[in-house]
């Protein structure tokens, strides 16, 4: 456990407050416990890979000058004010089978994405894209991976099994667009993750304004499973930032079963009308990687905790007259598959 800066009942050991640009306070706290370490981390796996993967630094705004938190500590976003603006993505986290961060009985998450059966897996990594779009008030737009466990002992995966029909354990980790007004997991609301990293704060934004048809910004996030210690570990640029330990969920989560990565929105349906919140870049699946959002160089982690090129070339869109996901094929250039989804929102929806 740490101990952290989230309120007036707070009783964090606060070792220095950087203030970025944009106004986010990160609080570098000091950690109260002792807290485990990888035995094998994400790097490990990309070393011992004969993949080509790539990889680049992706600072946070709080960070973009060079500066940190100091060893000892973990970086730990205050909460934000309530009418920050619905316009940034945030690095963002959950685990499903403990208790969730936010309810979403507002409205309806739909998504749309591509997803993988060929298991059993213990992780995955990708690029997840950065946009900045619109969110209505009250709803979010994510993109994100995902990687889930089915209790269904019929349930076989591999290449060309269906989705399982109910994964009561997930950990999903990716980007949001609500500023952590709402629905961002940030701090320790994630259901139980522990942060171990001073580099990467949940819920900051990050440097980087991609443009339509010109210059594109990701993050590479990662999931792998730590057998030896039977805990989840979340990377980010391919920095393990943190764990789930397995006693954090409600059953067990010995691997996973499914895959899944590309948007989601939370539809409130404000006016009676399905809402205008965007998916992705707010362009459809149809058109271009360098104008619609696309999940790149996603690869699957093995049960022998080895990358492995994994074709995700299924596509689940629950609204499609609104939100698309167009699985592509493995990148000429880059390792990995890549999927392109998205969407623009608005009342044409319902048709």
């Amino acid at each position: 456990m740490v101990l952290l800066a989230t309120g007036e009942e707070a009783r964090a050991v606060v070792r220095k407050t950087i203030q970025s640009d944009d106004g986010d306070m990160i609080d570098c706290v000091a950690v109260s416990l002792e807290i485990q370490q990888p035995g094998r981390s994400m790097k490990d796996m990309i070393a011992d890979s004969d993949i080509a993967v790539a990889t680049e630094e992706r600072p946070q705004s709080w960070r973009k000058d060079g500066g940190g938190c100091p060893s000892g500590t973990i970086p730990i976003r205050r909460s934000p004010a309530a009418n920050a603006m619905n316009t940034t993505e945030a690095f963002s986290i959950a685990g499903n089978g403990v208790p969730p961060p936010h309810d979403l009985s507002s409205g309806k998450v739909e998504k749309a994405v591509a997803y993988g059966t060929n298991g059993p897996y213990h992780g995955l990594r990708a690029e997840v894209p950065i946009w900045n779009v619109d969110v209505h008030p009250d709803e979010f737009s994510m993109s994100y991976v995902m990687v889930g466990y089915t209790l269904d002992t019929s349930y076989v995966p591999g290449a060309g099994a269906d989705a399982p029909t109910s994964l009561p354990n997930q950990i999903m980790a990716g980007l949001m667009n609500d500023s952590g007004v709402h629905y961002n997991c940030f701090n320790t609301e994630c259901g139980g993750f522990q942060l171990t990293s001073t580099k990467y704060a949940l819920g900051s934004r990050w440097v980087g304004h991609p443009q339509f048809g010109g210059k594109q910004y990701g993050v590479y996030i990662g999931i792998h499973r730590d057998n030896t210690k039977l805990i989840w570990w979340v990377s980010v640029q391919d920095v393990d930032i943190g764990y789930f330990r397995d006693t954090v969920f409600d059953t067990r989560f010995p691997e996973a079963s499914y895959v899944e990565m590309g948007g989601r929105v939370l539809n409130t349906r404000p006016g009676g009308h399905h809402t205008t919140t965007p998916m992705g870049s707010t362009m459809p699946a149809c058109a271009s990687s360098l104008y619609a959002a696309s999940i790149k160089e996603y690869l699957g982690v093995s049960a022998v905790g080895q990358l492995f090129l994994d074709d995700v070339g299924r596509s689940i869109a629950t609204v499609p007259s609104c939100y698309g996901a167009r699985p592509i094929g493995f990148g000429k250039y880059r390792s990995g598959y890549y999927t392109v989804y998205g969407g623009a929102g608005g009342i044409y929806c319902d048709h």
